[in-house]
């Protein structure tokens, strides 16, 4: 069996990490990932598809006045 390479990372964090429902799943993702080749640098990949994540998934305003 091949060990995934930094290009597979790379690609699940900025191509399959935004379409998650909640960024806590790339963790869970993360950890799976540890298994697939020693050398995996699991907070580079956090910090990256976090990134990706947060640019596909930007925060709606939220206006939580109450009119009266």
């Amino acid at each position: 069996m091949s060990l995934m390479q930094q290009r597979h990372f790379e690609y699940l964090a900025d191509k399959v990490a935004p379409l998650l429902g909640w960024p806590s799943q790339i963790v869970e993702m993360a950890n799976i990932l540890c298994d697939t080749n020693p050398r995996f640098n699991k907070e580079k990949f956090l910090e990256r598809a976090t990134a990706a994540w947060e640019k596909a998934n930007p925060m709606e305003n939220i206006d939580d006045e109450i009119p009266y």
